[in-house]
């Protein structure tokens, strides 16, 4: 048997999986990539990006989308993880690309996910969340960082014509933002109860996608050591059979972590019910900048009581 989520993409022929919080989100998406390439299908990364791309940025196809290639200029060490994932995906012999959103409100990044879909054909959305916190509804005790993640929700729930999918990687590393996984589980039960929990799955080291992941990770934090992903790091340690508060990064130190199995597991959804969940969706669609979103935010704050903050009871 396999996880409902593979016989929802067995259609599925031309696909985007994007980064839906920035950073190395898109990373978190690689082995899933490069499984569903071994498959024959067509399928892009982008991810939602914290670079400043200024007006001469080469390669611009909406006011905030760049794909990202190896013949940009950037400084050793330079913090542009599309840019190195690019570069090492060259060496590979893949498409030397990696779509970057600019990182605004919903409204922009809307229409540059509507030029992609155009552009490249989509059928298929995967949006890829590293770590748990994008299930937050909006009324948790701590939501973690939920601006990023709320724009990508937001904008591609707003897409017609176009399967949409959520997956999650790295269960356990948002309590390092104050996300209580007690929320986690109970999202996954009422998506569950209406039919989108999409079921879940583990990696593991023997498995080529993933060793390609790792390798790609492993360049990629040489390239930027001042800048290693805190959530990937997690995620290769508890690949390789590590717990507890194991660090593999110096950026953690200080911190305490809990490495565990499951945050080598990926949990998948059907994206438009998870993005129903989002209190505060509605409020998010006129955005322009993440300014106006963390206002929404905010103001969705101050207008609510905060549940109770409970704990795994095990």
């Amino acid at each position: 048997m396999q996880p409902p989520f593979f016989n929802a993409l067995s259609d599925s022929k031309r696909i985007l999986i994007a980064g839906m919080g920035g950073g190395f989100d898109v990373f978190c998406g690689l082995p899933l990539y490069f499984a569903l390439r071994e498959e024959g299908r067509e399928v892009t990364l982008a991810n939602l990006s914290f670079i400043s791309f200024g007006p001469l940025t080469p390669h611009p196809l909406a006011p905030a989308l760049v794909e990202v290639t190896p013949d940009f200029h950037v400084q050793h060490g330079e913090y542009f993880p599309e840019y190195y994932l690019a570069r090492w995906l060259a060496t590979q012999g893949e498409a030397g690309r990696v779509f970057a959103f600019k990182k605004q409100g919903v409204k922009p990044v809307l229409t540059a996910y509507r030029a992609l879909q155009k552009q490249l054909r989509l059928d298929t959305i995967i949006l890829v969340d590293g770590g748990t916190d994008a299930l937050m509804r909006g009324d948790e005790a701590d939501l973690g960082t939920p601006h990023e993640d709320a724009v990508s929700l937001a904008a591609v729930n707003e897409l017609s014509g176009i399967k949409r999918y959520i997956v999650s990687l790295g269960f356990g590393i948002d309590a390092f933002h104050g996300v209580a996984h007690w929320n986690v589980l109970e999202a996954t039960a009422e998506l569950a109860r209406a039919g989108a929990y999409l079921g879940s799955f583990s990696l593991t080291p023997d498995m080529q996608p993933v060793q390609l992941y790792q390798d790609a990770c492993e360049a990629v934090f040489e390239q930027m050591p001042r800048h290693i992903s805190i959530v990937n790091a997690s995620i290769l340690s508890a690949l390789h059979g590590h717990y507890g508060d194991h660090h593999l990064t110096e950026r953690t130190r200080g911190s305490e972590l809990w490495i565990n199995p499951l945050m080598s597991q990926y949990w998948c959804y059907d994206l438009p019910a998870v993005a129903e969940r989002l209190q505060y969706r509605e409020a998010l669609l006129n955005t322009l900048s993440m300014s106006d979103v963390d206002r929404v935010i905010r103001g969705h704050r101050a207008e609510i009581v905060p549940r109770e903050r409970r704990t795994l009871p095990i």
